[in-house]
């Protein structure tokens, strides 16, 4: 009798176990509006002491929002990966870093056939990210990091597609355009989930 009392106890306390354990593993993947991070890899050279050690870093940046600051764009997000081929090599998570953003019109090559050329007119340009380099202290390491690019484009009535032609519209306005590449951020993020390399 006193065993079939325990195991009634011991269900919910194995689900309340899971259930936290579920939270907080959600939360390391999420944004704190729910979706997650947009996962980008990232790459970089080691130095120490200003001097090239030959190490390499290899990682992912993940996205978490975009801001304005100093008047300027910036993503914000969190760096995770792995310094090889020195010392005190190993596995590093660097808290938020912050990255210098640069956005406008991706450039276009000529349409090789009418059908594409129709395609391209019901859409707009394609944005264009660049995600700066940056050099971030990893384990007593200096890692500077290798810019990152990102091209998008839709078709203009597909919601989307609209979001990245208003995000080209906004391109002079800061403020606006940080709003618009959250916008952008939780959309691709809520569509795929975050993009794991």
């Amino acid at each position: 009798m006193t065993r079939h009392a325990l195991s009634k106890a011991s269900i919910p306390l194995a689900v309340t176990m899971l259930a936290t354990a579920a939270i907080a593993d959600r939360s390391d993947k999420q944004a704190s509006d729910g979706s997650a991070p947009l996962q980008l890899p990232i790459a970089g050279s080691v130095t120490k002491d200003s001097v090239p050690t030959g190490g390499t870093f290899v990682g992912t940046l993940s996205i978490r929002r975009f801001e304005a600051r100093s008047g300027q764009v910036v993503a914000i997000g969190m760096v995770r990966g792995t310094v090889a081929g020195v010392e005190t090599a190993g596995t590093v998570l660097v808290g938020e870093a912050t990255f210098p953003v640069l956005a406008g019109p991706a450039s276009q090559a000529a349409a090789p056939n009418s059908l594409v050329a129709q395609q391209q007119a019901a859409t707009c340009q394609a944005l264009h990210l660049d995600i700066g380099s940056v050099n971030l202290n990893v384990l007593g390491l200096v890692v500077a990091t290798q810019p990152i690019a990102i091209d998008l484009s839709g078709d203009s009535s597909a919601p989307l597609g609209n979001l990245v032609c208003t995000t080209l519209q906004t391109l002079n306005n800061v403020v606006g355009l940080v709003g618009l590449l959250n916008q952008l951020l939780g959309t691709l993020t809520g569509l795929v989930g975050g993009l794991v390399p």
